[in-house]
């Protein structure tokens, strides 16, 4: 059976409402990337080898990215839409308004709602949460080649596993 880690941890904001309070944060024991999804893949009876997978999926990556760079939202049917947003710095009248003044894009991810019902209350109940403190020392880790993930970028086999940033 799949499970969901978290860690608890002690709020260390000055801050009245949370200083000193218990939080949970979902942890990642590793990042998998194109290969070993590919290989998933094919083991789930796919009638591709991992080698066929593997190179689709290099290729969706790259045209998404492409796609989203040509001001296009991606939707992937069952999963949800991919699209950018941007941060900007506001200025007193259109003219003065550049390309300069939009600070930071950001890639955002919208689950789909109709066919799989990816709502919050959904995923809850979905996933199985298990408290990393609760279990053996490799486990925490990385164990057997997990390296640290925190969503995003490849971590080292031998990093333990890191808190998600909030």
């Amino acid at each position: 059976m799949s499970r969901t880690l978290y860690r608890v941890y002690q709020s260390q904001i000055n801050n009245e409402k949370t200083q000193g309070k218990y939080y949970g944060r979902l942890v990642a024991t590793e990042t998998v990337g194109l290969e070993e999804l590919a290989q998933h893949i094919a083991d789930h009876g796919s009638v591709y080898t991992e080698d066929v997978v593997f190179g689709v999926l290099r290729k969706f990556a790259s045209c998404m990215l492409e796609m989203l760079e040509d001001s296009k939202k991606v939707k992937i049917e069952g999963l949800g839409t991919f699209y950018f947003s941007a941060q900007s710095t506001g200025v007193n009248s259109l003219e003065d308004f550049s390309a300069d003044n939009i600070k930071k894009i950001r890639l955002r991810f919208l689950p789909e709602q109709v066919k799989q019902k990816l709502t919050a209350t959904r995923l809850r109940a979905g996933i199985n949460l298990v408290n990393i403190a609760t279990l053996g020392e490799s486990l925490k880790t990385g164990g057997n080649g997990g390296g640290a993930g925190n969503g995003g970028g490849a971590g080292d086999d031998d990093e333990p596993i890191v808190e998600n940033p909030d």
